[in-house]
């Protein structure tokens, strides 16, 4: 059956994967950088258990919020602007990302959501044998 992480094992790698295009894209959030968020959706939903699957299909844009508002609050605290010195100043700096993000957020979703209906089709239609079973022989 292959490699099956748990649920938060699998919205952790997601996370890595998507601060990792977050770090090869650098301040804009473009083309790298979605990659990266889409593919860790995808390998996430890929490795996840089965009961996990219907966790880490939605989690793309909740990963993606908790990063962009990370990396906006990095961005602050290395320019000695204060962390929280104006929540006004703070959504400045972080809304742009959730805005170019957006789409690439609604195309994770959506790929974390094809895998997840293939493994639950393609699951369904394997039969649970036992290893300790002989399987049956057709006359």
């Amino acid at each position: 059956m292959g490699v099956q992480l748990p649920s938060l094992a699998a919205v952790a790698m997601l996370a890595v994967f998507t601060q990792t295009g977050v770090w090869v894209g650098g301040d804009d959030f473009g083309w790298a950088s979605g990659v990266w968020l889409v593919g860790g959706a995808l390998v996430a939903s890929a490795l996840v258990r089965p009961v996990g699957l219907w966790t880490v299909a939605p989690a793309p844009p909740l990963v993606f919020v908790v990063v962009a508002v990370g990396d906006a609050a990095w961005e602050r605290q290395s320019k000695r602007l204060g962390l929280w010195g104006s929540f006004k100043e703070f959504g400045a700096d972080a809304v742009p990302w959730l805005v170019h993000g957006f789409p690439w957020m609604a195309a994770a979703v959506g790929a974390a959501l094809v895998v997840a209906l293939v493994r639950v089709f393609m699951g369904g239609r394997r039969k649970c044998r036992s290893s300790s079973t002989e399987p049956e022989l057709d006359g």
